[in-house]
């Protein structure tokens, strides 16, 4: 067995984040009595999407991140709504949110009791704990490292300097990062001299690649 410790990716990865977030968010607007439909989705959306990346590239902090997406939306449709209220009525939406990826606990239950499984994933401690556990992945884990916790976002290495040095295995080359992000999660991987899989369709510089995460049984 060439690796022993397994550092997964969350969002998109094990956690369906599109599923959760379509929920949440038209619960939150829904709440705060504003108009939400698919066109208002797409832009923020995209204005999300554009932010996170941002923060990839250490542009912007995750703080500023959270409340900055909501005031760029509102601004775009003349809502009078408080973008920081926004922000913590759709995270208590979200938090509540309960959806795995198709096969995602089949292969942790394939890899448990034989690797070490952690979880590394950009985003707000509290929120992704308690998504974890409602999805009942959180069992399957024993370290999780969150980057508002540790304040720093993939790729950068920081962030997997500090994971590595919380886990137990110090040979790089038996760790093994999996993720569906390119940007985040492989380019990370590559920062820190790890191996990496990448799920996803299309090239990639990922020592593997697979179109679903239940492929990984093919590597593993």
């Amino acid at each position: 067995m060439k690796y022993t410790t397994i550092l997964f990716d969350s969002d998109d990865t094990l956690l369906d984040f599109k599923a959760s977030e379509r929920q949440a968010i038209y619960r939150a607007f829904e709440l705060a009595n504003l108009p939400f439909d698919e066109e208002i989705r797409a832009v923020y959306s995209e204005i999300n999407h554009g932010l996170w990346k941002a923060l990839e590239r250490a542009e912007i902090s995750t703080e500023e991140l959270l409340c900055e997406r909501f005031r760029r939306l509102f601004e775009r449709y003349c809502y009078d709504y408080d973008p920081s209220a926004m922000n913590d009525l759709y995270f208590n939406c979200l938090s509540e949110t309960a959806f795995t990826m198709q096969g995602a606990v089949e292969v942790l239950e394939y890899l448990s009791g034989r690797y070490e499984l952690d979880i590394i994933t950009n985003g707000v401690g509290y929120i992704q704990t308690a998504r974890l556990g409602n999805a009942d992945i959180r069992k399957y884990i024993k370290h999780l490292f969150i980057s508002g916790e540790i304040g720093i976002s993939k790729p950068h290495k920081g962030f997997f300097d500090y994971v590595l040095s919380h886990i137990d295995e110090k040979d790089k080359s038996k760790i093994l990062v999996i993720g569906d992000s390119l940007t985040s999660d492989i380019k990370g991987a590559i920062n820190a001299g790890l191996d990496s899989v990448y799920i996803g369709e299309g090239e990639s510089q990922a020592t593997y690649c697979v179109s679903n995460i239940l492929e990984l049984k093919n590597i593993l």
